[in-house]
C-alpha cells in the first residue's frame, strides 16, 4: 500500500512556505476581525497524474491577496510579487512524499470587493509523488 498526501498536509506544509517568506497574515480560515492586508490559501481540487511508472497528483491551490482598502492597486501588485517569490521556495511534504513542481497558472481574477479592498487570486499546480509502480 502507498501514502497519498491529504489535503490538510499540503495545506500545512503551503501556509508555512506563506508565512515564513512573505511580510502579510496568512490564513487557512479568515476571522471576522481580520484586518487587511492578508493572504489566504484554499485547496480547490485534486487530480491523478500517475504514469507508467509512478504515482503521481496534482492538486491546485488557490492563494487570495487581500489589499487595504484603496482605490489604488499597487499594494495588491506588491502582494502578487511577494506571493509570487514566497513559492519559489519548495514545499516541505511528509516524509515519502516528493514535491514534483510547483507552477504558477496565473493571476485567475483580480477585483474590487465591496468592502474596497483590492483581490487577486493566484492559482497554482503542485504535482506531488508518492513513490514507483512494482509490477
Amino acid at each position: 500500500m502507498y501514502r497519498k498526501l491529504g489535503f490538510a498536509e499540503l495545506a500545512a506544509a503551503l501556509l508555512g512556505v506563506l508565512r515564513r517568506n512573505t511580510p502579510y497574515d496568512v490564513y487557512d480560515a479568515v476571522p471576522e476581525d481580520a484586518a487587511s492586508p492578508f493572504l489566504f490559501a484554499e485547496i480547490v481540487g485534486k487530480r491523478n497524474a500517475s504514469s507508467k511508472t509512478t504515482w503521481k497528483e496534482v492538486f491546485t491551490v488557490n492563494i487570495h491577496c487581500i489589499a487595504k482598502p484603496s482605490p489604488a492597486r499597487t499594494e495588491v501588485y506588491q502582494m502578487i510579487q511577494a506571493v509570487e517569490e514566497a513559492m519559489t521556495v519548495q514545499l516541505v511534504l511528509p516524509e515519502g512524499i516528493q514535491c514534483l513542481m510547483q507552477t504558477e497558472a496565473g493571476v485567475q481574477s483580480m477585483q474590487l470587493d465591496d468592502t474596497g479592498e483590492w483581490h487577486a487570486v493566484l492559482s497554482y499546480e503542485i504535482m506531488t509523488s508518492n513513490g514507483l509502480k512494482i509490477k
